[in-house]
């Protein structure tokens, strides 16, 4: 009876396997695996040491530019610096550290005065007190409010509004009240305006 071609195949691999060729091809093929089965496991390690170090020199280089970044950013901060701080002291001026009550109102009284204006009263809700000046980092922001009776022509009492706001010393007027005398024949105005000073205050 006629093999068939899949039993002639198997016959042709069984007579091949006899051969002392073939074995030692195997041993060979199987050399080879076994030595690179046990080389991945024991490179595997140093591999995954030099990705480490990879991704440690990485960080490192980025973390270096970022301080360069910042170096060059204080170093263009300290010009800066340099270059206004003879103007400082207006930031003082503008909101100092202590409420300077005397001084405001002796502002405020020249700016009246300035525009021929009578002041009938001043009026303020508080009367802080003066305090050694407050530390930048651990004072807190406070307002003084003085309420300010003010008796003269419209045009000198929105002049000297107008002169308030314009000071060096931070003045906001948030509130102005006006009314007319009692006596017909009254021909000033009076305004009652109410002035906001921001200052500091050393933090209990």
């Amino acid at each position: 009876m006629p093999k068939t071609k899949q039993q002639q195949i198997q016959t042709v691999l069984i007579d091949f396997y006899k051969n002392p060729v073939a074995k030692v091809s195997l041993e060979v093929g199987f050399s080879i695996a076994a030595i690179l089965f046990f080389a991945i496991f024991a490179i595997r390690p140093t591999l995954q040491t030099m990705s480490e170090l990879i991704k440690e020199i990485e960080d490192k280089r980025i973390l270096d530019e970022q301080l360069s970044q910042k170096i060059a950013s204080l170093s263009t901060a300290q010009s800066q610096y340099q270059l206004f701080s003879e103007q400082f002291y207006l930031l003082d001026e503008a909101l100092p550290k202590t409420a300077q009550i005397n001084r405001s109102l002796q502002m405020i009284e020249k700016m009246a005065s300035d525009n021929n204006l009578v002041i009938q009263s001043i009026t303020t809700s508080s009367v802080p007190e003066e305090l050694a000046e407050a530390e930048a980092a651990a004072a807190s922001r406070q307002i003084l409010t003085f309420n300010v009776d003010v008796v003269g022509d419209y045009l000198n009492i929105r002049q000297f509004i107008e002169d308030l706001m314009d000071s060096r010393r931070m003045m906001i007027v948030d509130q102005v009240s006006f009314s007319m005398g009692s006596s017909r024949y009254q021909k000033n105005l009076s305004a009652v305006v109410r002035i906001n000073l921001p200052y500091y205050q050393n933090a209990n």
